[in-house]
């Protein structure tokens, strides 16, 4: 091979397991992620446990509004003691474990708050894994590294046909019992990451100001990360803060859609969201290393996500065309297989893992390791902040006017993100063409 020529995946993926700590962190989320499998069912939990549309609007926005202040210090703390970032990482999954052991007992919306509460706890410890993952990963290897994340989809699909095993006797006490399993196998996790993460070792970080008090230091660490954020990522920023408001009113009104308005009942629904887990594995995989392979990341993202204002559109329209392929048949998968709703979610699905893939790892590599846990925060803080609004407002407005209105309103924001991006996509390659033309010798120098 030619010296010049790029490492080819395999020396891309031997370079990324050189990291112990990403190795430990790969490995745990992949076998949380069979016990997790079960988080996308929970608003069709709550609603039949008798928490009203309304309620569990307002508990999620709950859930960003306490989340939102624990990522502020958790962000604060990751960056300003680096040598704590370890110890977060793995209390990250002790937290998670003891809300889903609380979560088979969730039957009122106060019990649905207080759970929520302690999930939030997670979320300061969850400051550290970013930064730990971009401390670990070189930056010609980003790409590569977040994407074997993805194949967290395989247990996904394990998780979701034990769910589909579970719920044949009933939907809630099956996922109360899986519920409960999740919790043992976060505990586990959290002994995982205990024993086998490592310090991180950089000397001139973490240094503490004992001159400032702690709102002064916040305020001065924040507006340091809010300066390289917006140095470093803007169109990123604005593109995220518009897809979470998008997945804010499709993620609320999916599930309800496809049960209570397409009629899918509980084992299509889990059919469903199998196929939809596949499809994101496959080209969360190769999206990884096209990401390694290109400098035009707004080119990349354009085309990750390019086909979600279409699939919100058919499933939409699910209603009044059931049968999008022109395909009959008796058995219950293949006419699923071939439905409208199926083709749309698998769809959405498969490229919001390829759309994020690509947008985290683009992220990754443009942002200086010092800084990460500050503006990853800064980040999860701005999408909190969303949901604390949006949250009540998608609860409410889908009590009054069904998904439908939800399922619009996340369309026509997709779009204008597309637009965004095929804008950034033309700057790109002018501003490629102008510096090639620069680099071009000028008559009579040769």
């Amino acid at each position: 091979m030619n010296e010049t020529d790029p490492p080819s995946y395999l020396q891309n993926l031997r370079k990324v397991f050189q990291s112990r700590n990403y190795v430990v962190i790969l490995l745990t989320n992949y076998t949380g992620s069979l016990f997790l499998a079960a988080w996308i069912y929970l608003n069709l939990f709550f609603r039949d446990v008798g928490i009203s549309y309304l309620e569990l609007g307002i508990a999620n926005g709950w859930s960003m509004l306490i989340g939102l202040f624990f990522t502020m210090i958790g962000g604060y703390w990751a960056d300003k003691y680096i040598h704590h970032r370890r110890y977060m990482a793995t209390f990250n999954k002790f937290f998670i474990a003891i809300a889903m052991l609380l979560m088979p007992f969730v039957d009122t919306f106060t019990s649905l708050v207080f759970v929520w509460t302690v999930f939030s706890f997670a979320q300061f410890c969850q400051a550290s894994i970013d930064p730990i993952l971009f401390e670990s990963l070189p930056k010609e290897q980003m790409g590569t590294g977040t994407s074997l994340f993805t194949l967290t989809g395989v247990f996904g699909v394990l998780g979701l046909v034990l769910v589909g095993f579970l719920i044949t006797d009933g939907f809630v006490e099956g996922l109360r019992t899986f519920f409960f399993m999740a919790g043992i196998a976060s505990m586990v996790d959290f002994f995982i990451r205990l024993r086998f993460l490592e310090q991180i070792k950089i000397d001139n970080l973490g240094k503490m100001n004992k001159k400032n008090g702690l709102a002064q230091d916040l305020i001065m660490q924040y507006s340091t990360g809010l300066k390289v954020m917006l140095a470093a990522i803007p169109l990123l920023f604005v593109v995220f803060l518009l897809d979470v408001a998008s997945d804010i009113n499709y993620q609320f009104a999916q599930n309800f859609f496809l049960n209570e308005e397409v009629g899918m009942n509980y084992n299509t629904l889990n059919y469903t969201m199998i196929g939809s887990t596949i499809l994101g594995i496959l080209g969360g995989l190769a999206a990884g290393g096209l990401l390694d392979r290109t400098t035009n990341d707004a080119k990349i993202m354009f085309l990750a996500y390019f086909f979600l204002p279409f699939s919100i559109f058919l499933l939409f329209n699910s209603p009044i065309l059931p049968t999008w392929i022109n395909f009959q048949s008796s058995e219950l998968l293949l006419a699923l297989i071939s439905s409208t709703a199926f083709i749309a979610v698998v769809i959405k699905a498969g490229n919001d893992v390829i759309w994020r893939t690509i947008a985290w790892g683009a992220v990754g590599r443009k942002l200086p390791r010092e800084h990460t846990g500050k503006v990853m925060a800064i980040l999860g803080m701005a999408i909190q902040t969303l949901g604390v609004i949006l949250s009540p407002i998608a609860g409410f407005i889908y009590e009054q006017e069904g998904g439908g209105r939800l399922l619009i309103i996340a369309m026509g924001i997709n779009t204008i993100i597309l637009f965004l991006l095929l804008i950034s996509w033309i700057r790109s390659r002018s501003e490629s063409y102008k510096q090639k033309q620069a680099a071009l010798p000028v008559v009579g120098e040769i």
